[in-house]
């Protein structure tokens, strides 16, 4: 009998500060979630290149779940996460998700959410119901603090609403009710800061026939609409 839901986390080294051997990690934060919540079992795994990237992957994914939500939490640029191309970063993954029902994914990374027609064409053929990313270059604390309270939001959905665009994009504009569309959370490749409207990149494909993946980015907050 499968279980139910599973976060998969898949980190590479941050190399914040000097002797930084993988010290500083997304996992304490989710471990805490997950005491918290109880909603779902939690697994996590150190990447270093592509190679890595795929077994960790294979890795985590032993156990069948019902609903996997995976999070990949590194440094980014607009073409690679961690010195990998984000068109293999997407390969990989989209093996994974239809093989093991990945409903959702948040890119944890720098700059990566320009990406949009790469995010598009990963989640046309694979089970994914959602993919979250950042468009800026975003601060390590604030970035991991929006990811956890995505998934918090984003676990409690209910089968019926994750065949409806409109209800998933609803639990993301909870998650942000929070923030001002003028207020920052990050800046871009020349430092200039970023307003937080323009931060992100939400695609989400509900499934259904007929129904394609949309970037959903300038519905997030009712101003943009």
């Amino acid at each position: 009998m499968k279980q139910k839901n599973a976060i998969l986390i898949l980190e590479a080294p941050w190399k914040l500060r000097a002797n930084d051997q993988n010290t500083v990690s997304v996992l304490p934060f989710f471990e805490g979630l997950e005491r918290l919540s109880g909603k779902f079992d939690l697994y996590h795994s150190h990447f270093y290149e592509s190679t890595s990237f795929s077994m960790a992957l294979d890795n985590l994914t032993r156990v069948e779940y019902e609903r996997c939500y995976i999070y990949i939490a590194c440094h980014g640029t607009k073409e690679q996460i961690n010195d990998i191309d984000m068109v293999e970063v997407l390969e990989i993954l989209n093996t994974k998700a239809r093989l093991h029902n990945v409903v959702g994914v948040v890119f944890g990374a720098c700059l990566v959410g320009s990406n949009i027609k790469q995010l598009i064409n990963f989640m046309k053929s694979s089970s994914t119901k959602w993919c979250f990313a950042y468009k800026c270059a975003v601060d390590w604390f604030d970035g991991t603090m929006l990811d956890l309270a995505i998934f918090r939001r984003l676990l409690d959905i209910r089968e019926p609403e994750l065949s409806s665009e409109t209800k998933i994009l609803d639990h993301f504009k909870h998650v942000l009710r929070f923030y001002k569309p003028e207020s920052y959370i990050g800046w871009d490749e020349e430092d200039v800061i970023m307003n937080i409207e323009e931060s992100f990149t939400l695609t989400i494909h509900a499934g259904g026939q007929g129904k394609k993946p949309k970037d959903y980015s300038d519905h997030i907050f009712p101003e943009m609409e």
